[in-house]
């Protein structure tokens, strides 16, 4: 496991996307990337985020989605009245959290997971992915599947650290519910990424980089560019386009000596897709920070452009 502190809701980057931040971010992106230690687990595509566990502050067990996490209206449910007032106008995830309360038991702790689906089949599109479980043992016994990412730390909802991975106990089935277990180590690595990773470092030197309002708008239209499978090169140039390259290659390199060591799920894209792309990626952490480890040409594309199961 490994704390990243200093937010709440795990929103990870890209690790090229640094490229935008100024040459400091780049160099410990660069450091992130030479280092393999540390945790890595499949990131899960799945729909809506769950947010429970107990409430620090009153020992109550909750559960929520990510507006748990809301600076004004915190949407927290500790009751089946809860989620009808909180969730009522969303009848879909409103069932969902209603299933969640009734199923999971008392946690110590608050856990964030995606939720993957309701139990009793094989096969499941929480949103751009379909999962193919079949080889996972008794996978059709349980009432709910989900996947665990993060677990928090903290003395009250508004002051939490994100802490990536989670506790042992949230793998595998428990009481009518199957912890999807995500984890997933480094088996090789390739020297070419460390020749890559040198040269990024170099090019780090003599780069113009954006100013802080720039950087807002670069990231939306290179998220534009993947959107619309156009080439990164429209919005970017020069030297700044060299490194994002650069760190993006590194980063497919070092996704390809990824091993999943948890659950042997199948993951495949069902809307008259060609391309089967697999999982879509991973979540690793070292002590240089964490990345979302992800093919965005592929999977990010479809993920903005696809019509959605929910």
């Amino acid at each position: 496991m490994c704390h990243h502190g200093y937010m709440k809701n795990t929103h990870l980057e890209h690790p090229e996307d640094s490229a935008l931040l100024g040459k400091e971010s780049v160099q410990d992106t660069i450091n992130y990337l030479r280092n393999c230690k540390g945790s890595c687990s499949v990131k899960y595509d799945g729909a809506p985020a769950i947010v429970f566990g107990t409430n620090p502050e009153n020992g109550k067990k909750f559960v929520g989605t990510k507006s748990v996490f809301n600076k004004v209206k915190v949407k927290i449910n500790y009751t089946h009245a809860d989620i009808e007032k909180n969730h009522g106008t969303n009848p879909k995830v409103a069932a969902i959290l209603h299933t969640c309360l009734a199923t999971f038991p008392q946690f110590d702790g608050i856990y964030q997971c995606d939720w993957i689906g309701y139990g009793g089949q094989t096969s499941f599109t929480p949103n751009t992915l379909t999962y193919d479980f079949t080889a996972v043992p008794g996978i059709l016994d349980v009432d709910v599947v989900v996947a665990p990412h993060t677990h928090y730390v903290g003395d009250s909802i508004k002051e939490l650290d994100a802490v990536f991975g989670v506790p042992s106990y949230l793998s595998g089935r428990f009481l009518g519910i199957h912890f999807v277990d995500g984890n997933a180590q480094f088996t090789s690595r390739r020297r070419r990424v460390d020749y890559i990773l040198g040269l990024a470092s170099v090019v780090s030197n003599f780069v113009k980089y954006p100013d802080a309002k720039e950087v807002a708008a670069l990231k939306v239209a290179v998220n534009k560019c993947i959107r619309e499978n156009s080439p990164i090169s429209n919005v970017l140039s020069g030297n700044l386009l060299l490194l994002f390259n650069l760190l993006t290659q590194a980063k497919m390199y070092l996704m390809e000596g990824i091993e999943i060591t948890g659950d042997q799920v199948d993951a495949k894209i069902d809307f008259g897709v060609d391309f089967l792309p697999g999982h879509e990626g991973y979540v690793h952490c070292n002590e240089y920070g964490a990345f979302k480890l992800v093919n965005r040409q592929v999977f990010s594309h479809y993920n903005f452009t696809l019509p959605k199961g929910w």
